[in-house]
């Protein structure tokens, strides 16, 4: 399932970068969230449904702990928040069996030839770093993670900041994300967005410029991409 934006102007505008969420797009990690996060409410007594982490992905773990807290017990003033965010970040890290999809190093080493290439998570800067360093090594120029703004998905600040620190214009980017919260926020940055389901319904993230149907065509549409490209105008592969 996918679907096509209005198509632009041909030569409107040039792609120079392609800024990726990590989790979820880069590998497949969110399970392993979930688990972290569920442990340590375990630990803690608080009830939870590993439901909610999967639709809030993409906001910031502080932000994420907060809201379960106040939907249990209703005032997550009681909780030491940032604790419970480090002991979750320690037992991802105890827990994790990192899988990166499969073709996505080889297609981010084509991309690198052509583009600049970015991160953008709502995971914690510890985490964001260890998973690039280990899997993507001298891949991303520019990493912006949950620490890095006061603000997290939804709202536009981190790709705000990406698009700053990569030094190019909103339209010379697209995003890829496979989040509503993270369609959002690259929505709200004005930017162009591609969405590939990893662990929602489509229907979810239909308001993103084009939704792709699965992991392996979004590495056919990257490798379809090249810096003349109509950003949302460029259809996926049939």
């Amino acid at each position: 399932m996918y679907k096509d934006a209005d198509q632009k102007n041909e030569g409107e505008y040039l792609i120079r970068a392609v800024i990726f969420d990590m989790d979820g797009v880069l590998v497949d990690s969110m399970s392993y969230h979930a688990l972290a996060v569920q442990n340590i409410f375990d630990q803690i007594g608080v009830k939870m449904d590993k439901q909610d982490i999967f639709e809030r992905e993409g906001e910031r773990t502080v932000d994420i702990i907060t809201f379960l807290l106040e939907k249990e017990a209703g005032d997550a003033s009681a909780y030491d928040v940032l604790d419970i965010v480090e002991r979750y970040i320690r037992e991802f890290n105890r827990i994790v069996e990192l899988q990166v999809f499969d073709g996505l190093k080889e297609c981010l080493s084509l991309m690198s030839e052509k583009f600049r290439l970015s991160v953008v998570s709502g995971s914690d800067r510890p985490i964001v770093y260890d998973i690039i360093e280990k899997e993507f090594p001298d891949v991303f120029e520019v990493i912006v993670t949950a620490d890095d703004v006061e603000r997290g998905k939804p709202d536009p600040q981190p790709y705000l900041k990406a698009v700053e620190m990569l030094g190019i214009d909103k339209d010379e980017c697209i995003v890829i994300e496979n989040a509503p919260m993270g369609v959002e926020a690259a929505q709200k940055a004005g930017l162009c967005c591609i969405a590939v389901p990893t662990y929602l319904d489509p229907e979810k993230l239909k308001s993103a410029d084009i939704v792709l149907r699965d992991h392996r065509e979004l590495i056919d549409y990257l490798l379809g991409l090249e810096p003349s490209s109509a950003g949302c105008a460029q259809s996926p592969k049939s």
